[in-house]
């Protein structure tokens, strides 16, 4: 009977076992479970935390601040150029690769960070990359610590920071460079904030306001311009900052500020608390000039005026003075002519022994004399009046077309006896046939005539006198030519003035009015030509005349 029971509680206890394994196998297997969902929940928050680092280019890293063990993660070796999944080193080692410019910049915030001055590790550094360039990064960290306080670990992250630090370096370089400029302008520029107060004031704003950028800036902009000036107490300026900050622009406005005169421009500035720049220009100077300018500008004006009429005043007295001198003229002509031309023609009568011989030849010298000095004035009455006609206009040429050597020959006979008596080789001389002009045969002859007696006066016995006529491929050309005494450079445009004689032995000798010259240049302008002297003392004179005229094969 024994066995049997004892089976029972064998089997009883076996069965008994058996549950319990079972259970245990069901705790093994829920177990597994929760350490397969563990695992899969890390993995998953460090799939998540990896991608959160690699979004802003950051790495990770592990530092032991007793034993100075440090681990670097893969990412944060691919920022500085390395290669490898993770590096372990030391804080020495790291400290190495630090700029050397930073190295205590960078100690200093990690030992206040570890002594509980701030609340986490936050430092910007550079250290040295793969390449042996430095890179700027940011390192931030936070520490593990024990019940004394002590960091036991501390974990960060490292990101590059190379490229901002590059934009912020051009960033203040031209910020500096515009800060520069604005302290150097000739202007004020003041920046007034949306809430009414100066942001900033620049080196002439000071001069102009008697006040530092330091006291100005945070002062309102009402109060700086102060009860005195234009634009306090809800003036001028409030209004153009309302119409700025609504978008406008305010162009060369301009205002009393003191003793000067400013203009104002005004635009908004891009912030976000509706900045105002405001640039004024002082132009106390120009305005000042343009005052003068117009006073002045006036006074000409008045004297203008005045000369004007003066000027006025004056030609109408030389007009009538120009037309008594006419009359007058033309009085004493007649006055003159009409007893000379009986002296004239009584004594060539008596000289020519028309009504008989005379017996006494001292007569006829006396006679003679009489003759010629009749002939001289009335060329001289003639000369006048003719220049005088000239030089009001009233001239008129009869103008025809004639063969110009016919004229030069009568010229020539006409002079030839003046010339035997003084003894000279008087000649014409054509290069080519100069063919025909347009000219006035009395006025022109007169004009050969003046410049062959002038030729003939100032020349001394033994000499030559040429009248030589030709053409080129300018025109017709005149020319008197004498082996005379000649005279200076800067007498030529004298002689060519009316009354003006050069001072020398032979124009004492003979008696002269100066006309000749001037006279002949006259007519020769009134035929559209030129006339012009050449001459040398003791080398004689050549006078040229150019006329347009039809071309013509010589």
């Amino acid at each position: 009977m024994v066995g049997p029971f004892r089976r029972r509680a064998v089997v009883s206890r076996l069965r008994s076992r058996i549950s319990e394994l079972e259970l245990a196998q069901k705790e093994a297997n829920s177990a597994r479970d929760a350490l397969m969902a563990t695992t899969k929940a890390l993995r998953e928050s460090e799939e998540r935390y990896a991608l959160a680092m690699r979004g802003p280019n950051e790495g990770l890293w592990d530092w032991n601040p007793i034993s100075k063990e440090l681990y670097l993660s893969a990412r944060l070796l691919a920022i500085l150029g390395f290669s490898g999944e993770t590096v372990r080193t030391n804080s020495h080692e790291w400290l190495k690769m630090v700029h050397p410019d930073d190295r205590g910049y960078y100690q200093e915030t990690l030992i206040r960070y570890l002594k509980g001055g701030s609340d986490y590790f936050e430092s910007e550094y550079r250290v040295r990359d793969r390449n042996g360039e430095y890179r700027w990064i940011l390192s931030r960290g936070l520490a593990v610590r024990d019940e004394q306080g002590i960091a036991t670990r501390m974990v960060g992250s490292l990101g590059d920071i190379t490229d901002r630090k590059r934009r912020e370096a051009i960033l203040r370089a031209s910020e500096s460079r515009f800060r520069s400029l604005v302290e150097v302008a000739a202007s004020i520029i003041v920046v007034v904030g949306g809430d009414g107060r100066v942001q900033e004031f620049n080196r002439e704003a000071e001069r102009m306001f008697g006040l530092t950028a330091a006291v100005a800036i945070g002062k309102l902009w009402g109060e700086i311009l102060g009860r005195d000036h234009v634009g306090a107490d809800g003036g001028v300026f409030d209004q153009w900052l309302a119409h700025v900050r609504e978008g406008q622009e305010i162009r060369d406005h301009e205002t009393v500020l003191g003793q000067y005169i400013i203009s104002w421009n005004l635009a908004p500035l891009d912030s976000d608390d509706d900045g105002v720049v405001i640039v004024g220009q002082d132009i106390t100077d120009r305005r000042r000039a343009e005052t003068a300018l117009r006073q002045a500008n006036d006074l000409l004006e008045y004297r203008v005026a005045a000369r004007t009429e003066e000027a006025e005043s004056a030609r109408r007295q030389a007009e009538a003075a120009n037309h008594y001198k006419s009359e007058f003229l033309a009085n004493m002509s007649h006055e003159l002519r009409t007893p000379l031309n009986a002296i004239i023609g009584f004594s060539d009568a008596m000289r020519l022994e028309v009504m008989g011989k005379m017996e006494n030849p001292l007569y006829k010298e006396y006679v003679q004399a009489i003759w010629e000095s009749g002939t001289h004035l009335l060329s001289i009455i003639n000369e006048v009046l003719d220049l005088s006609k000239v030089e009001a206009g009233h001239f008129d040429l009869t103008p025809e077309w004639l063969p110009l050597v016919p004229l030069a020959e009568q010229v020539i006979r006409l002079m030839a006896e003046k010339a035997m008596r003084h003894r000279l080789d008087l000649r014409l001389h054509t290069e080519c046939d100069p063919g025909q002009a347009l000219v006035d045969p009395l006025r022109f002859k007169q004009v050969l005539f003046n410049l062959l007696a002038n030729s003939v006066k100032f020349t001394p016995a033994g000499g030559h006198v040429i009248l030589a006529l030709g053409r080129d491929g300018l025109g017709v050309w005149i020319k008197v030519t004498d082996s005379g005494i000649g005279m200076h450079a800067k007498d030529i445009d004298r002689v060519l003035e009316p009354y003006v004689q050069v001072e020398c032995d032979l124009s004492r000798q003979f008696a002269g009015t100066g006309l000749g010259l001037p006279l002949a240049k006259r007519f020769i302008e009134l035929h559209g030509g030129t006339l012009t002297l050449d001459s040398q003392p003791g080398q004689g004179t050549t006078v040229t005349i150019r006329l347009s005229s039809p071309p013509l094969d010589c």
